[in-house]
Parts: C-alpha cells; sequence; structure tokens
C-alpha cells in the first residue's frame, strides 16, 4: 500500500471550509434524478460541462454487498449515499450538509466507513473541514479529525473532537477491526508538510497507537508490508530521493536507495511484496518507467520489468487484495487507460466488461478481489462523460448504477496523433472535434481552432478520456488541440529532460509545431486560431504570442505566470523552499545565474511585442501564481498598447472551486472567441 502525506484535497494554509450544520442535519433522502437530456437547437449551457457530476464516486465493501456513494443531492451539495447491491435495493443517504460537500469515503471494514467533508472556499478557517466515522445505518458517528489549529502532537486517546488539521486519514487496516491509519504532517518551518508520524486509530473507542518509531525526516511517502507494519519510507531532502528500510524483527531505518531527485535513476515505491521484495516504478536503463522488483537487502534491480508500456512511462495506480494483501493489477494511462492484472481470473473478468462495453474505457475496481462475485465498473469514451456500474460475475450481468453527467448528450470525439517536432522529438497530440464531426475521416474543411495548454508544466497532458473544457470549446464549433510538448511527465526521461531550461523557447516552438501539422493536415484554418490555457498553459499562450507573432490570433491566459523571476521572489507564492533551491533552477533556470534567460522568457518583460488582443484572468486568492503576475502584465500591456481584456474573480485560488464562477469564465471565453475568430452561428 502506497500512501502520500501531501492533501490530496486542499488542505493546505492556503483553502478552507465551514461546516455550518452537524453532521445529522436533515438532508435529502437520495440524490436528485435528471431526465433523458431534450434535443436543443444550439449546444449545451456552460454549466452543464462544469456543474457538479450527479454520481462523483462508488466504493465496494469488502465483502461486496454494498456500495458507498457519493452523489450531487438536491442541495447541490454533494451526499453520502449508501445501498445494498441486491435487486431491488434503496439508496439511503447517510450523511448531508448544508454548505459542505462530501469529497471521499473508504470502508473501514464492511459495517463502518470513513468520510471527508470540507466546505468548497478557498480560506481556511476554524472547524472548516472535518473527517468522521460512521456505521452504514448511522450508528456510532464519531469525529477523526477537525480543521482547528491545535498541538500537533496525538496521545493515547484522542481528544473530544478528533485529531487536529494537520492530521489526515489514510486507509483502513483491513483485518475487519475497526482500525484506521492517520498521519501527521510537520508543521516545523524546515520539513512544512512532511511525514512526522503515523498512526492506527481505532474509530469507534478513539484509541490511538504508533505505527512505528523514530521515522526518518522528510518524509513524503510511504508502505506497509502485508502484516500492516511501516516497513519503508521514501524522504525528498537537499535535492535528493532516498528510500529507507526497516527490516523485519529491527527498529533501525537504514537508506537502500539514494539518488539526486531529479536523475533518470530515481526509483518510486509501489508495493511490498513478502518481507524483502520491493515493487518499484524505475527506468533501469529505459527511457520510459517501468515496474521493477527490487530486493531491499542486496539492493539488486531485476533487469527485467514487470510490466512496461510502449512509450510510456507506466505512473501506476495499484490495486491490491484486501484480503491477501497481495497485488494484484495496476492501472495506468497510455493514449487510453490501460489495465494489467497479474490474476487470470480478473484479467478474464476485464475482457468480459469490455467485450460487454466496446468501443469505452472500462476500469474494474474491487476490495477482496481474488474469486470476488461483485466489481465495480467506472465506464466512460471521448464523447461520453462516463458512468459507474455493477458488474455481478456469477451472473455475467452489467447494472447501471448512474451516470456522471446525464444531461449532457454524446460531444465531440477525440483523436490521438503523434507529431515530429523540428527537432525530431514526437509529440503526442490529442484533438478534440466538434459533435457530428468524424474523427478519423478526411476533414471536410480546415475549422478555427483553440490550442488549448495543459498545466503544471511537468505533469500529462490530454488523453482519449472525456475532458470538460475541450468539449465545451468543440461544442462551440472549434477544433481544440492539446499537445504534450517537451517537458511534459509520462512520456520517457527524454521528452522530460528536453524540457529543462527551455520556457519561452522549444517549448513553444513544439506548440507552434503541432498547429502546423493540423493546418497542413486540413484540420486547422491558420488564420483563425487562438491559444490559451491555465497556470504555465496561461504563461504559454502569452509567451507563444511573443515568439510566434502573427501565428495566433488571440491568447488566453488564466492564472497564467508572467514574470518567472517571481516564482523565486513573490512573498505570497505557495511554492517551497525546497523546490526554489533545488528543482526549479534545474528545470526552469537559476535566479541569478540564468538571469538574463528567465528575464527573455517571461511575457512581462516582452510584453510589446505581442500582436494580436489577450484575455488574462486571475483569482484574487492565488497563492500558486500570485495576482502580481496579471495585475503587472495588465498594466504593462496597456502602456504598450496591446489589447488586453481582464477578469478579476473574487474568492478564487489557482482554479475554480465554485462552478457558477468557472462557468462565468468559460462563457467569457466564448464570447472573446467569437469577437477574434469570428465563428458563424451556424458552425456553432
Amino acid at each position: 500500500m502506497r500512501c502520500f502525506p501531501w492533501p490530496r484535497t486542499a488542505w493546505s494554509g492556503a483553502c478552507a471550509w465551514l461546516l455550518v450544520c452537524s453532521l445529522w442535519a436533515a438532508g435529502p433522502a437520495g440524490a436528485t434524478t435528471a431526465a433523458p437530456p431534450a434535443a436543443a437547437s444550439g449546444p449545451p449551457p456552460a454549466f452543464d460541462f462544469v456543474r457538479p457530476p450527479l454520481l462523483h464516486t462508488v466504493r465496494i465493501s469488502p465483502s461486496g454487498t454494498h456500495v458507498a456513494l457519493l452523489m450531487t443531492g438536491s442541495s447541490g451539495r454533494r451526499v453520502l449515499a449508501v445501498r445494498a447491491l441486491a435487486d431491488g435495493a434503496e439508496t439511503r443517504t447517510l450523511a448531508a450538509y448544508r454548505d459542505g460537500d462530501i469529497n471521499r469515503v473508504f470502508w473501514v471494514n464492511d459495517r463502518r466507513l470513513v468520510y471527508d467533508v470540507e466546505q468548497p472556499r478557498v480560506r481556511v478557517e476554524a472547524y472548516g473541514a472535518g473527517t468522521f466515522a460512521v456505521d452504514i445505518d448511522g450508528g456510532e458517528p464519531r469525529r477523526l479529525i477537525t480543521y482547528v489549529h491545535e498541538p500537533a502532537g496525538v496521545g493515547s486517546q484522542l481528544h473530544r473532537e478528533g485529531m487536529p488539521y494537520n492530521w489526515r486519514v489514510a486507509t483502513a487496516h483491513g483485518d475487519g477491526s475497526d482500525e484506521v491509519m492517520a498521519y501527521g504532517l510537520s508543521m516545523k518551518e524546515a520539513e512544512w508538510g512532511t511525514l512526522d508520524e503515523v498512526v492506527w486509530v481505532d474509530t469507534r473507542s478513539g484509541k490511538v497507537r504508533r505505527a512505528a518509531e523514530g521515522l526518518p525526516r522528510h518524509g513524503r511517502a510511504w508502505l506497509m508490508d502485508q502484516q500492516r507494519e511501516l516497513r519503508l519510507v521514501q524522504t525528498l531532502h537537499q535535492g535528493r530521493s532516498r528510500l529507507h528500510w526497516r527490516a523485519p524483527g529491527s527498529s533501525t531505518w537504514q537508506v537502500v536507495h539514494d539518488e539526486p531527485e531529479l536523475d533518470q535513476g530515481v526509483l518510486q515505491p509501489v508495493h511490498l511484496e513478502g518481507a524483502h521484495t520491493l515493487i518499484v516504478e524505475g527506468r533501469n536503463g529505459r527511457d520510459t518507467s517501468a515496474l521493477y522488483a527490487l530486493d531491499l537487502k542486496t539492493g539488486r534491480l531485476d533487469p527485467e520489468p514487470l510490466v512496461a508500456l510502449a512509450g510510456y512511462d507506466l505512473q501506476v495506480n495499484t490495486q491490491s487484495d484486501r484480503s491477501t494483501r497481495q497485488l494484484v493489477g495496476v492501472h495506468t494511462v497510455a493514449s487510453r487507460p490501460v489495465s494489467v492484472w497479474f490474476d487470470e481470473g480478473l484479467a478474464g473478468i476485464q475482457a468480459a466488461v469490455d467485450q460487454a462495453r466496446p468501443g469505452r474505457y472500462n476500469s474494474l475496481m474491487c476490495s477482496r478481489c481474488i474469486g470476488a462475485q461483485h466489481f465495480i465498473v467506472h465506464s466512460d469514451a471521448d464523447d461520453h462523460a462516463g458512468e459507474y456500474l455493477h458488474y455481478d460475475h456469477t451472473g455475467r450481468e452489467l447494472r447501471p448504477l448512474g451516470q456522471l453527467r446525464p444531461w449532457l448528450p454524446p460531444q465531440g470525439r477525440r483523436s490521438f496523433h503523434r507529431v515530429p517536432a523540428r527537432d525530431g522529438l514526437v509529440l503526442p497530440v490529442v484533438v478534440t472535434h466538434p459533435p457530428g464531426v468524424a474523427p478519423d475521416a478526411q476533414p471536410a474543411r480546415p475549422l478555427p481552432t483553440v490550442l488549448w495548454v495543459h498545466g503544471g508544466p511537468w505533469v500529462r497532458g490530454g488523453d482519449l478520456r472525456w475532458d470538460a473544457e475541450a468539449q465545451f470549446l468543440a461544442s462551440r464549433g472549434y477544433r481544440v488541440l492539446e499537445v504534450e510538448f517537451r517537458g511534459s511527465t509520462g512520456l520517457g526521461w527524454r521528452h522530460f529532460q528536453s524540457g529543462w531550461k527551455q520556457w519561452g523557447t522549444a517549448m513553444q516552438d513544439d506548440l507552434a509545431d503541432a498547429l502546423a501539422w493540423a493546418t497542413k493536415a486540413g484540420l486547422s484554418d491558420p488564420g483563425r486560431v487562438c491559444i490559451g490555457g491555465a497556470s504555465y498553459g496561461g504563461y504559454a499562450a502569452l509567451m507563444s504570442m511573443v515568439r510566434h507573432p502573427g501565428l495566433y490570433r488571440c491568447g488566453i491566459s488564466f492564472a497564467g505566470l508572467t514574470d518567472i523571476q517571481l516564482m523565486y521572489d513573490a512573498p505570497r507564492s505557495d511554492a517551497s523552499e525546497e523546490s526554489k533551491r533545488f528543482s526549479l533552477p534545474v528545470l526552469v533556470g537559476d535566479p541569478k545565474a540564468d538571469a538574463e534567460l528567465l528575464r527573455a522568457a517571461s511575457p512581462l518583460a516582452r510584453v510589446a511585442e505581442i500582436r494580436g488582443p489577450v484575455l488574462v484572468a486571475w483569482g484574487q486568492l492565488d497563492g500558486r501564481v500570485p495576482p502580481e503576475h496579471a495585475e503587472r502584465f495588465v498594466r504593462a500591456a496597456r502602456n504598450a498598447g496591446v489589447a488586453v481584456e481582464m477578469l478579476r474573480y473574487q474568492e478564487v485560488a489557482h482554479g475554480f472551486l465554485d462552478p457558477r464562477k468557472h462557468a462565468d469564465f468559460l462563457e467569457q471565453v466564448e464570447a472573446f472567441l467569437q469577437r477574434h475568430l469570428q465563428v458563424p452561428a451556424a458552425a456553432r
């Protein structure tokens, strides 16, 4: 089991929620329902693409008899519901809040659940989030964590209101007991957000016991063995990644692997198999990463990979059997989702589901997987937002549980391409076509195009799964290009490393090369192209208009960085000192030694070179790219005579939590594109 101490929601010092009613406040009897979409004369409204999904999450119980569901209730808030998988069973709301969303749920055992609730706001306030345990009949509720500032330490018994805000619940023990594992994050300035302590918590009695003593400092991830003993901790400190192992019967932690963080040989821990075998994701001399077995006693890495994908880093999401605690499968993404099962029976079930749902991307989920009868399937497609189904293996029957966005009819198809950059680097490109346009046919005519750039930039970009913003733009008559430019991760070491210190240069050339391909292929009208994106994508849009003047008629930037030096100097930035000292100087440039390089790659310094109108939007509470980036750029653009429009969103950080504000942004983008690309109404 792999655990990460970094918060997966916005449980950071920049985000907050306020619970305004008790757990047991009256809620809806069930989730809302939506009628099938009726035929409409125009495309769906923007809000329909970004409104909360009707069915958000489904988790199957250990025995496979029940499911826990996170659903959007009639109030618009996300509620927790449970139901048996038997025919005719009713769905019953278990927890609902007037002003809070339940964002995560997992099974402690067949009778008990743990869930997180939070209000979708930016600022953290006392009691603004919490983690709770409750029985499936609503009995024996207990608050495990409260968002309140208290001393970080936890004794042998929970306080009346649970652990304070620097604690998280990670996983259930898995032995049928009521225990869960929780971890505390260090609040020391030099170690902020790293692993401080790990404990087992009884969700009924509140009793606490430590899971391990003397943990290595600066921990970022850890693994337990099949006896649920904490055996491995990965640390990151002063630019080095280390794996620390505690052998069975020993209380001493020893370093078994030590590499620079930005090194091709860095190993990522995935799963502990047996007493001395660690399954890792690594390269072992390959360009792309794969799964390998590492002997912890000798430090030897098996030369042959257990699982590998051609052309892609593996980037695994593991599937373990809850009973045996063995790794039974891995889920990953190439151009589309891929599942690899180590058990023949599970591989056969995956094949049966795929045969029953052809043309869909079907992800199989289980708890006690080996020999199980009941499975949950998440099924989506390039033009469909997805649905959850229940697969009964005994009866070989698939039963629908609910669609994520039933109000949306099928949208545009998405196609995958590999495009050579000018230096020969292969760039994966995903194209979203307007509804009704065949993705594989010879284009009848080139269309106005939006080149939408992903953020990060050190993440995977688009694949063939549903994407709300791309589909929204395509529904308005545009072809949408999403490019895996150099520096994007998940595509091999060469692809990643080729982007080092290439902000404003080769990274922008990749986007231009992809557009040149689309124009030559008859997909894009070269006179009607706009470039846009959020975060790094917003930066890329502005910088591309500097580097390639005349190629793009307009640009759109949300939360876009405009002055690279501010990445290092901005007093309100949430970038860690570790990243400023050891990662960013390698990936982007040293603020002193490369000062001229960074200035030349900053849109703020070269704003006068922009030809064409730009739309600049930002959130006033953004801690990742502080508002100074946008505010300085807008002033400089106006002084330089650049046509600039601005959107300032209150109570918005580095992304939209409020779907109505997100929809407003998309509507503003639609109007901006219409003004500058002049798409006829009939095409929309």
